[in-house]
């Protein structure tokens, strides 16, 4: 059964998970102008599936418009993609996660950051208590995704600077409500 769809509105996005297992299904819709910038999973496999509207998947640097005849698209370990929607409708996707790890926590840490106006688009933090919350977001999350901005020499700067022990502003954006 899907959780309640919880929303990103930095990312213009909403999110519904069911548990399978080791794996997690997650419902994505993208409002027009939406989209998951691009980031990679060192470990995590995904397929992708559109089931309705026109998404546009940059994979591994190549920009496709996809749709529901499209059939799935698998993104393995490693592999550099993003989600966006250009059109002027919603897209809906479904997504199968092998293996979860702590995916959904991510997603939804990251919306509540969103929703407490911490980061706008791209990541930026918009203060510092937004700057300290990117730094142990980052540290706690690495094992799921890595982002593709900043770069990984900045991410980590962050990190040794700001600190990402998972404690502090982090936890707290991590805890709101959905």
């Amino acid at each position: 059964m899907l959780s309640e769809p919880t929303r990103d509105p930095v990312h213009a996005a909403r999110y519904a998970f069911e548990p399978r297992g080791d794996d997690l299904y997650v419902e994505t819709w993208l409002e027009p102008g939406g989209g998951l910038p691009e980031h990679l999973h060192p470990r995590q496999e995904e397929r992708w599936s559109v089931e309705s509207g026109r998404a546009w998947v940059k994979l591994a640097g190549t920009e496709i418009v996809v749709g529901p005849d499209d059939g799935e698209i698998l993104v393995r370990p490693g592999v550099k993609h993003a989600l966006h929607n250009h059109g002027d409708e919603e897209v809906h996707l479904s997504c199968l996660v092998l293996p979860a790890g702590r995916l959904q926590e991510f997603l939804t840490d990251s919306a509540a950051a969103a929703r407490e106006g911490l980061f706008a688009k791209g990541g930026i933090p918009k203060s510092l208590r937004g700057a300290r919350w990117a730094a142990s977001f980052l540290a706690r999350h690495r094992e799921e995704v890595v982002m593709s901005f900043p770069p990984r020499f900045a991410q980590r700067a962050m990190v040794a600077v700001l600190g990402g022990n998972g404690s502090g502003a982090g936890a707290e954006a991590g805890s709101a409500s959905t």
